[in-house]
């Protein structure tokens, strides 16, 4: 039995960063990578891993989380006396780990089931893990005025901006708002497709810029209908947007997955293709009613089920921690 009265758990989420924040360090690692140049992001790698191996030191946590982790060298796990988590919130195959990473670790989750599959072909054992979200982040904001009609925000992948674009075409009169990086530096095509929407008159449309996640939470509050739309690498699970927009409060319009359909079509609607997805926007713009009522209950049903508390908890079971279970765990951040 474990012998402390609280679990302390570290959260190693830095490695979900692609680089360290701030346009100095973008310019230095970024494109001295384009050019063949690494050493900057050696160094980064390299800080960071002290930084982690340091604090595991002074805080002496019963349990390491990693969230994707492809910063997190193997080396540095091994040096780790706590217990040692993966939770991968991308594909496995995205996420840059190596197989050695990944052995390092005494429990893998997963966020997809079709990555059980892939890990088991490697002498791998994983367990199915779904997303959650932070009721304190996600949640109904009643003061503010439904004033868009339908909201996007997220990552550009050529699906996803066809989809949008077909929406901005053929609901002019709409207000309709999608965030994101629309434009990319190195990616010129993406400047020439922001000018076609300037050209357009589709500025207010197609805002390039990304947003934190209380910011997301207030534009969900304002918008009568929230989009989501998985990565074509999604099979068998769901991006973190299903619970958030479904915490919001917002009423939520999916691409079809069966994940999806199977354990939250009472809560939401899905759409197999783009005119199908035109007529639900239209629908449902037109039956306020209904979209409240259906959102509450949403927002009722994930409270129950789909918090990060919920994840910790089977987390802590699962590493034979069961009184602590139920706990909030301390010194996680």
């Amino acid at each position: 039995m474990h012998s402390r009265k609280t679990v302390t758990m570290l959260l190693a989420c830095n490695s979900l960063l692609r680089l360290p924040p701030g346009l100095a360090n973008r310019v230095q690692i970024d494109l001295a990578g384009l050019i063949g140049i690494k050493k900057f992001y050696n160094e980064y790698v390299h800080k960071f891993n002290a930084s982690l191996i340091a604090t595991c030191k002074e805080f002496r946590p019963d349990v390491v989380l990693v969230v994707r982790g492809s910063k997190v060298s193997a080396h540095t796990l091994e040096g780790i006396s706590a217990l040692k988590v993966l939770w991968c919130h991308d594909v496995v195959r995205r996420c840059g780990l190596s197989l050695e990473q990944l052995r390092a670790y005494d429990h893998i989750y997963v966020f997809d089931k079709s990555d059980l599959h892939w890990l088991s072909d490697r002498q791998l054992t994983a367990r199915f893990l779904p997303l959650g979200f932070d009721p304190n982040v996600y949640y109904p904001t009643h003061s503010l005025n439904k004033d868009i009609d339908v909201f996007f925000v997220g990552a550009y992948y050529p699906d996803r901006r066809e989809t949008l674009e077909f929406l901005a075409d053929n609901l002019p009169n709409k207000a309709l708002r999608f965030y994101g990086r629309h434009v990319r530096y190195r990616e010129p095509k993406t400047w020439a497709r922001y000018l076609l929407y300037l050209l357009k008159g589709q500025r207010i449309v197609f805002v390039n810029r990304s947003l934190d996640a209380y910011e997301i939470n207030l534009f969900y509050a304002r918008s009568k209908i929230s989009i989501n739309i998985h990565h074509a690498q999604n099979t068998e699970g769901c991006n973190p947007r299903v619970f958030e927009i479904m915490a919001s409060g917002s009423f939520q319009i999916c691409d079809n997955l069966d994940y999806v359909r199977t354990n939250f079509g009472r809560y939401l609607e899905t759409y197999d293709n783009r005119s199908t997805l035109k007529e639900l926007i239209l629908t449902y713009l037109a039956d306020e009613k209904t979209r409240e009522s259906r959102a509450k209950a949403t927002r009722e049903f994930v409270l129950k089920n789909y918090t990060f508390k919920h994840r910790i908890s089977q987390i802590l079971l699962d590493c034979e921690m069961p009184h602590f279970a139920d706990l909030e765990p301390t010194g996680y951040r």
